[in-house]
């Protein structure tokens, strides 16, 4: 049995979306073994999928299992030919879910996620919560939770940033994301990335765009904050943050500095109970928040933080998830000859419109 994974085509991206796929794709071809399959992932205009599915199929092995990495930004009729087709070949499905748009409140309804992610045979999702709502919506499949952030894959010297008050801001910085940066007026910051479209105040300072590896290389002090709003009463961004894994973590952690979340937040939990970051409970709480932390409280942190910064460098979780992933497959196909396999893994009639 062969093991593939679904990998965007695209190589160079600034923001989130990319470099997670990228990484997965390379930690499971390098250490697991692997097949990588490119993928145009990222066009929604592509018409032509049933000779591209075509091509991707006549090279999987039957009885194998593909991988994909959710969404893959492309027509669901695309992906639901390539689904029906591996099962076809009596091969398994599995979502590695990256995001739910429908959450994110973007044009996806909810609706037609879970109608998309129930023709896997097994997906992760992001947080205990996410799966509770989408169980509620009508999600049947089964659902490997993905407890731990994404890994971080870089070549650059590992960090070891000083003590500093001084708060790093690091994505898209567009309003709509970032506009609540415009009401800080009482911390230091650096803000890092693309799309800035508003005046940032004085105390805040523009640093610019920069591949991963320079960033990592130049997020050498104080904190990293982890926040989405635009400051001006739309909370859709903020809400998701109770759902997800923000890649920022991934970022921050990766290059060694102190992540700040919010303490309802997905990565607010975690950071709490692995004791490596701050959590605030409103905004305003910042400056007070760093300001009460000393250089030896900040080191101990970093202490914790040093563990995460290898582990993400080295791939740890994602094998990790995969683990359980194939755990879990195996509770599904490997039954007793007295309880046949489900049905659609054979077969799947689906149509979404």
């Amino acid at each position: 049995m062969e093991k593939y994974i679904l990998t965007p085509k695209l190589r160079n991206s600034y923001d989130g979306s990319i470099k997670p796929r990228r990484d997965i794709s390379d930690i499971l071809t390098s250490k697991l073994l692997f097949k990588k399959i490119n993928y145009p992932m990222y066009n929604s205009q592509l018409t032509e999928f049933p000779d591209i599915n075509n091509k991707v199929i006549d090279v999987v092995e039957p009885n194998s299992v593909i991988y994909f990495q959710y969404p893959l930004y492309i027509t669901s009729d695309f992906q639901i030919d390539l689904i029906r087709k591996a099962h076809m070949k009596q091969c398994a499905v599995i979502a590695i879910v990256h995001d739910i748009n429908s959450l994110r409140g973007l044009h996806e309804t909810l609706e037609k996620d879970i109608e998309l992610l129930n023709q896997f045979d097994v997906i992760t999702l992001p947080s205990k919560l996410a799966r509770e709502v989408l169980t509620d919506a009508g999600l049947k499949v089964p659902v490997v939770i993905q407890k731990d952030p994404f890994d971080f894959l870089t070549n650059t010297p590992i960090n070891y940033p000083t003590f500093s008050h001084t708060v790093n801001y690091a994505g898209n910085i567009s309003f709509t994301k970032a506009g609540f940066l415009g009401n800080i007026n009482d911390v230091y910051m650096h803000i890092f990335g693309s799309d800035l479209d508003f005046t940032l105040p004085k105390n805040l300072e523009y640093m610019g765009q920069f591949d991963n590896d320079t960033l990592i290389s130049k997020l050498n002090t104080g904190y990293g904050l982890l926040w989405d709003s635009d400051g001006n009463g739309n909370t859709t961004f903020k809400t998701y943050e109770k759902y997800n894994w923000q890649y920022k973590l991934s970022l921050y952690l990766a290059s060694g500095i102190i992540p700040i979340a919010d303490t309802n937040s997905n990565v607010g939990t975690w950071l709490k109970n692995n004791n490596c970051g701050l959590t605030l409970g409103i905004l305003e709480e910042l400056d007070s928040t760093i300001i009460a932390i000393s250089k030896s409280q900040y080191e101990q942190l970093q202490d914790n933080i040093r563990i995460q910064q290898h582990r993400l460098r080295e791939g740890y979780y994602t094998k990790e998830l995969i683990s359980r992933i194939e755990y879990e497959l195996n509770k599904i196909f490997n039954t007793p000859k007295s309880r046949p396999r489900p049905l659609h893994f054979y077969n799947k009639n689906v149509t979404i419109s």
